[in-house]
């Protein structure tokens, strides 16, 4: 017995000779160092735009399972989203509605401060009942696509703290059109930068009024949004201003999304 103890004692030596940790410091340190921060694998998403002309609300998460969504990799999107209101162009006073959803798969790549992400997949919209009992256009199957990147400006020589991004989405289910381009300047508090936003949508779309047809769309919006504002793993993202229609009247918009990051 006194042998055993003998051997125990002197492998617990040669054990802190060589620097492992004891299982209280294993704990609080990890077995290699401090605790590695964790990967986040996916954001997820819920957004609410309104205008005199719409109320859209739509949800989602953009996924990466492999690589985190801090390095370059295989990216996974989905959505789901429902236009609650949308004022028919041809009656007066009457509200269409419609809902639709994507499965988008591509990659994103990262070079420097720049990030780039292509990512396609299909596209499904459906029609209201009462609208397809009208219009017989119960819904559609499409591709889509998107492009969208994210150049940050932090610790730059010359441009003050901030970031530039571009957004493309081209959409067959709709026949529709997005591009969006933001600018945002760090304030310095909760990763919060703010600045302008220009956008820029087109498509086509089924009415139901006396004349049954497609009727084309293009709306410019001009406005400021504050992005990045940050509490632990939930975010939120805001925007304001006005948009232009053509053949119907300006009006304001905003937006809100909530983020929350895992």
């Amino acid at each position: 017995m006194g042998r055993a103890w003998v051997r125990v004692a002197g492998l617990l030596v040669l054990l802190a000779k060589a620097g492992m940790p004891t299982v209280a410091l294993a704990q609080d340190a990890g077995f290699f160092g401090p605790p590695e921060t964790p990967k986040k694998l996916g954001v997820a998403f819920v957004n609410v735009t309104a205008s005199d002309w719409e109320f859209y609300v739509s949800s989602g998460a953009k996924l990466a399972p492999f690589s985190g969504l801090d390095q370059p990799g295989f990216r996974l999107l989905y959505s789901l989203g429902t236009k609650l209101r949308e004022q028919d162009p041809l009656v007066l006073g009457r509200f269409n509605r419609f809902a639709g959803g994507r499965v988008l798969m591509g990659y994103e790549w990262h070079w420097g401060s720049l990030a780039v992400t292509t990512l396609v997949g299909p596209s499904l919209s459906l029609h209201s009942p009462w609208e397809r009992a009208v219009t017989r256009y119960e819904g559609r199957l499409g591709a889509a696509g998107l492009i969208e990147f994210w150049q940050s400006w932090n610790n730059h020589p010359t441009l003050p703290n901030g970031f530039t991004s571009g957004t493309l989405v081209l959409d067959a289910a709709e026949a529709s059109a997005f591009l969006r381009l933001r600018h945002g300047f760090a304030t310095g508090w909760q990763n919060l930068a703010i600045g302008p936003e220009l956008s820029f949508s087109t498509g086509q779309r089924r009415t139901a009024g006396a004349l049954v047809g497609r009727d084309s769309w293009f709306k410019t919006r001009i406005g400021l949004h504050a992005n990045g504002l940050s509490f632990g793993n939930f975010g939120l993202n805001a925007s304001a201003g006005y948009e232009w229609r053509i053949r119907q009247r300006s009006s304001a918009y905003a937006e809100i999304t909530a983020l929350y990051s895992y």
